[in-house]
């Protein structure tokens, strides 16, 4: 009598599959990451445990929690995350094709001798002198990267 091999266990081909490219896709829509939060929801109520959902989605226990709270006082409703309002930011495209320019320019081709290359100090003082745009510091340093990275 031969006895069959259980497939069991095998290893699963994760050839293909890029979780950062797929986090990165679930992040570009709103309502993508709503649909993750309902799946795990359903996850939930099949019997995989919270510590399970957290690890495979990269969210905290008190995410997961805040879920359930949702969904039981508000329905589906309570899980579509409310479009955020901010500031409107001042770096505007007219600034940021100026600043595309200036950013791989030496400062001191511009008159600013102390320094070599662009700092968030030095870029609050040439925005202030130029645009009239005062920013803090931090913005200045964020919108240096921002630009680099365009």
């Amino acid at each position: 009598m031969k006895i069959k091999k259980n497939n069991r266990g095998k290893p699963v081909d994760k050839s293909g599959i890029d979780p950062n490219v797929l986090n990165n896709w679930v992040q570009q829509d709103k309502a993508r990451w709503d649909a993750v939060k309902c799946q795990a929801l359903i996850a939930l109520s099949k019997g995989v445990s919270v510590t399970d959902v957290c690890k495979v989605l990269g969210v905290t226990r008190e995410s997961v929690r805040l879920w359930r709270i949702c969904l039981k006082q508000k329905g589906l409703k309570g899980l579509v995350a409310p479009t955020k309002k901010g500031k409107v930011s001042k770096l505007t495209d007219h600034l940021k094709n100026d600043l595309r320019k200036v950013i791989y320019m030496d400062p001191r081709e511009l008159g600013y001798s102390q320094n070599e290359h662009w700092t968030g100090k030095l870029l609050c003082k040439y925005l202030k002198e130029k645009w009239g745009v005062h920013i803090a510091v931090r913005t200045a340093q964020n919108w240096i990267k921002q630009i680099k990275n365009l």
